[in-house]
């Protein structure tokens, strides 16, 4: 696979700067998958380089920590496939396992069957998941590979703000949740926001705090959409961005957040203060750092950004991954005004 993978950050007076854009590394889990992002811990500020430990072989990242990778599962006529030594997976069925994770999966392409204990569903692409800690493998349909981007985010205990529950609606992607041995919703989801110039935000999951247990987090009790995940958690997103709001959706703006974005549809220019404006495409990934920013639609349909933000806190001033200091939050309360 080869994927486009685009980093920010700031330099040594504070300015916003593209700190790398190239293609995205081969994962410790093989050719077969790519690492776009990995922290051992949930961050508490924007540096880091999101490199893979040499030395660390497990696909499950350590309490806390997050991991982001695009995967490729090939055909193997409906069967499934999986490790026999791993305590993880089940000895009798295999490819059945759990993880103390949360897992945003989100279907690029192919086909791919999601078995639980109690309930099977099928995806494709545009589809997304919550995976909750349930038991469950994959299996790939059809006669074609399935690629999928995973985001997993590691329980670590502390305090956990529950289950605040999913249901559906009529606007977004198709979202699958997963809920003990079965599924709680399967649907768009019931939280939308919508601007009187046509911008769609679609609030796709929220944690309400660091993750405690892959159990917590669920849909937004807001009034209108804001910007930072609340609780200092970490929150999934999709915003849908007409071309006619090119100039009124490109506005500068930044958030204490790390935030793991792909570029689902459309055409857009990133656009850093002082820097030449980055042309990114349908497929592209984006890994925004606490910069000022903007996104600017330059196609003649709507644009498509998948979102997974990660709170970091309100932090004044803190090291950049080249030994940079990054200059203070403009906005504190996250709204969106």
């Amino acid at each position: 696979m080869e994927l486009r993978r685009i980093v920010t950050g700031h330099d040594r007076a504070g300015a916003p700067i593209i700190v790398s854009d190239g293609l995205a590394e081969a994962s410790i889990l093989g050719p077969s998958t790519l690492n776009l992002w990995y922290a051992e811990k949930h961050p508490a500020g924007t540096y880091g380089d999101g490199q893979e430990p040499p030395d660390r072989k497990d696909f499950v990242p350590p309490p806390g920590g997050v991991s982001w990778r695009f995967l490729r599962l090939p055909p193997r006529g409906g069967k499934p496939a999986g490790p026999t030594h791993d305590p993880r997976f089940d000895t009798e069925r295999l490819g059945f396992h759990a993880t103390d994770t949360i897992d945003f999966i989100e279907i690029i392409s192919g086909r791919i069957l999601l078995e639980l204990n109690n309930h099977s569903v099928e995806l494709g692409p545009g589809n997304c998941v919550i995976q909750r800690g349930t038991w469950h493998r994959w299996i790939v349909v059809g006669d074609e590979p399935c690629v999928f981007s995973a985001i997993m985010l590691a329980a670590n205990g502390g305090d956990d703000p529950g289950f605040a529950g999913a249901s559906t609606g009529t606007t977004g992607p198709r979202r699958v949740v997963t809920d003990g041995d079965g599924v709680c919703a399967d649907g768009p989801p019931a939280t939308v926001f919508r601007s009187g110039h046509g911008l769609v935000t679609a609030e796709l999951w929220h944690t309400f705090a660091p993750v405690a247990s892959p159990l917590q987090g669920g849909d937004a009790p807001q009034e209108k959409m804001q910007l930072n995940p609340p609780g200092g958690g970490i929150t999934w997103k999709q915003l849908t961005i007409p071309a006619s709001m090119a100039d009124q959706a490109a506005l500068m703006h930044r958030t204490p957040t790390i935030d793991l974005v792909r570029i689902a549809g459309g055409t857009v220019d990133l656009e850093l203060p002082g820097q030449s404006p980055v042309p990114l495409t349908a497929g592209d990934c984006v890994i925004q750092r606490g910069t000022e920013h903007a996104w600017r639609n330059t196609g003649d349909g709507p644009l498509t950004l998948s979102a997974v933000m990660i709170g970091v806190g309100t932090m004044a001033d803190e090291p950049d991954q080249d030994g940079s200091r990054a200059s203070a939050w403009n906005d504190r309360d996250g709204n969106d005004g």
